[in-house]
């Protein structure tokens, strides 16, 4: 793997990076010299993809909707680095249908994954980036959150709720030195295959650019709101979309 150094020496941790976006992230920071945790809800998985990204990886097993292992993933990536520079909350599950068939268990597990993860993983990562001055936190929005969807009840609402943390937590943090951001993408990944074929045609026709995105796209644009290039910069929300969102 070719490396360059924009991110020389960080540890980045990005959640759900097994596959789809959260992968094409850590491959991507990887590639810029960053020692990448790789996280899912299985061993086998996450220390598959590690080893596949190679270049100082470690796959660290944990499901962030559990509080005690969120706490676990952060420990353990500073017991191996000895620190915590950047934090990508991209873990997420959509499990979509009409309002009525949003079951008590469905709506916990969307709003745990989705809400409830990056909160507990901030809350044990911002100790030590205030110890030291500097940190990026990166959470995975989505259109849906900013602008509501049909049959999105749970998962545009846990996309609301990580939004007003994001823009809050840039103003409570920004003052050690902890840049918070968000980034709205909407590409074709396995949990965009979810969606009913009525929903993707409607989002292609409402694109201003007329072309598919790929989880290689966000990926450039999270690595530039993680980067140096970027440190003037936090409480903002970067649509890669295809400008989807201004319909």
């Amino acid at each position: 793997m070719v490396r360059s150094s924009e991110l020389e020496g960080r540890v980045a941790i990005v959640t759900g990076s097994t596959r789809g976006i959260g992968r094409a992230i850590a491959e991507r920071f990887a590639r810029e010299g960053a020692r990448v945790v790789v996280n899912g809800r299985t061993s086998a998985a996450t220390e598959t993809v590690a080893k596949e990204i190679g270049a100082g990886a470690r796959g660290i097993a944990a499901d962030v909707a559990r509080p005690d292992e969120a706490a676990g993933l952060v420990s353990a990536t500073l017991e191996a680095f000895g620190r915590v520079d950047i934090l990508v909350n991209n873990a997420g599950v959509a499990l979509d249908g009409f309002v009525s068939r949003v079951s008590d268990e469905r709506w916990d597990t969307v709003i745990g994954t989705n809400l409830s993860g990056p909160l507990y993983l901030i809350r044990a990562c911002v100790p030590q980036m205030k110890e030291r001055g500097a940190g990026a936190i990166l959470n995975l929005l989505s259109w849906s959150g900013l602008r509501g969807n049909v049959g999105q009840t749970a998962y545009a609402t846990s996309k609301a709720g990580l939004h007003g943390m994001t823009l809050s937590l840039a103003k409570e943090l920004g003052k050690f030195g902890i840049r918070v951001n968000g980034l709205a993408p909407a590409v074709a990944t396995d949990m965009g295959e979810q969606m009913s074929d009525e929903l993707k045609a409607k989002a292609r026709r409402r694109r201003a650019i007329k072309i598919d995105g790929t989880p290689a796209d966000v990926a450039e644009g999270a690595l530039f709101l993680v980067s140096d290039r970027a440190r003037f910069t936090t409480g903002q929300v970067l649509h890669v979309d295809g400008g989807l969102h201004l319909n």
